[in-house]
């Protein structure tokens, strides 16, 4: 039976727990983790302790290598990945797009309710840019929307 990490308030401190929690039910060292990962033994560590500064390439890669999809390592209960799961990249620029145009809002309007430059906005959109998690969260707070929400595939209702 599988036991999902803490729940926490701050999606950051989620992360964290989910990752650590998920290395300890593989019995992974923080060194095969990062190496499975492509990613440095240090940034693994420094993740663990909440020193990271986070894009969303480098916890793409996190979970891919964790087996769980991006969004849900913001959640208490960490998803499968499916094989030929969508591009993440794909998926935050058509989500940004989607309820960015949802709220009627320019990338402009965007920008300025969110702090975070238009050039910034238009370049994710265009999946030209690999956005720190900060950038993402405070998108998020602007277009309403939890992280997980912002990274997750869109369901389609049933016709």
């Amino acid at each position: 039976m599988t036991h999902p990490a803490p729940q926490s308030a701050d999606p950051f401190d989620q992360l964290v727990a989910n990752v650590i929690a998920l290395r300890a039910k593989g019995n992974w060292s923080i060194r095969a983790l990062a190496e499975q990962a492509q990613l440095s033994r240090t940034f693994v560590a420094n993740l663990e302790k909440g020193r990271s500064k986070l894009t969303l390439s480098a916890v793409d890669k996190m979970a891919e290598a964790l087996g769980v999809t991006t969004s849900s390592l913001f959640t208490a209960r960490p998803v499968t990945r499916d094989e030929g799961a969508s591009l993440i990249e794909e998926v935050l620029a058509l989500n940004l797009m989607a309820a960015r145009k949802h709220l009627n809002l320019t990338q402009e309007q965007l920008g300025q309710q969110s702090g975070v430059s238009m050039y910034v906005i238009a370049h994710i959109e265009r999946q030209a840019r690999n956005p720190s998690l900060h950038t993402l969260a405070k998108l998020a707070v602007a277009l309403h929307l939890s992280l997980e929400e912002l990274l997750s595939v869109p369901r389609h209702a049933p016709e």
